[in-house]
């Protein structure tokens, strides 16, 4: 979801090269060169930066199946924590700024919302080994930027997870829905996320920076106004607790990202849930 949206940010007046494990939307033509690499594969890794010696390198690759990384850690720390850790040493090396998508699970999301200086205290495997990742960075020389983003969501092709996108359909197709409404979060807009990246890139702001939206609200509140803003009823949304879902990995309750240095520092509007959703809505062509 997110590279899609930075392929739309940057495409227009930069040349795109992307690594994925499989060659995915951006087909020959398209004006975006994917090369199928396992990002585990340093030496690999390595040499195709080497090669295209980009001007800068925009990490989005992640493990982000909460649930299954308590039962394949190895693989959620590999993708997390080592690769993270491989770019950065790479970056330095070759002098290529980075950019880092982490997560507000860093937190342990019992005192949220947090400012991008409050203290980390990842809780599951997922939490750990995206923190791993970020500390990676952090702790290189890489002229590098670390962005926490949460519960990203937004518009693509072919897009595997994407809540409002599933919401819509189920509440379109009349099908009741159950949504937490104890877990507390600003949610992030992907195309604006994208617009933030590279503004941070454009100005050299080499530092943590959280993103989000102006309200800090409930998951269940979220799914109200994205059935208000598409016209769909909200009737059919039942407000649960997340110990109905009898969840493997623990979730962070009472998160949610302070934005301000954002806006202060960088002069970056944070916008409210409803206009950024009435943003998405003119995205998606929704009438």
């Amino acid at each position: 979801m997110l590279s899609q949206n930075l392929v739309k940010e940057f495409a227009h007046d930069h040349d795109i090269y992307g690594l994925d494990i499989n060659p995915g939307i951006y087909q020959a033509g398209s004006g975006v060169n994917v090369e199928v690499l396992n990002l585990n594969d340093a030496s690999a890794l390595k040499a195709y930066v080497e090669k295209i010696a980009p001007k800068a390198l925009i990490h989005t690759a992640a493990y982000t199946n909460v649930d299954r990384a308590e039962s394949e850690s190895d693989l959620a720390f590999a993708v997390n924590a080592k690769v993270p850790a491989e770019l950065a040493k790479i970056c330095c090396e070759f002098a290529i700024p980075l950019i880092h998508i982490s997560t507000d699970y860093v937190f342990n999301g019992t005192a949220g919302p947090y400012a991008e200086q409050d203290p980390r205290d990842p809780r599951g495997t997922y939490s750990e080994s995206k923190y791993a990742g970020e500390m990676a960075v952090l702790d290189s020389s890489a002229n590098a930027a670390v962005v926490r983003p949460n519960v990203m969501y937004g518009h693509g092709v072919d897009l595997k997870s994407s809540f409002v996108d599933w919401l819509i359909g189920e509440l379109r197709q009349g099908n009741a829905v159950n949504i937490v409404d104890d877990q507390y979060n600003n949610p992030t807009y992907a195309r604006r996320l994208a617009t933030v990246t590279r503004d941070i890139l454009d100005k050299s702001a080499w530092d943590i920076w959280h993103f989000g939206s102006k309200e800090v609200v409930s998951r269940y509140t979220f799914a109200l106004k994205i059935a208000d803003t598409f016209g769909l009823s909200s009737e059919l949304i039942n407000a649960i607790s997340t110990v109905d879902l009898n969840q493997a990995a623990p979730r962070p309750m009472r998160s949610g990202l302070i934005c301000d240095k954002l806006e202060n520092e960088l002069q970056f509007p944070i916008m409210s849930i409803g206009d950024e959703l009435a943003l998405l809505k003119e995205e998606m062509n929704v009438s």
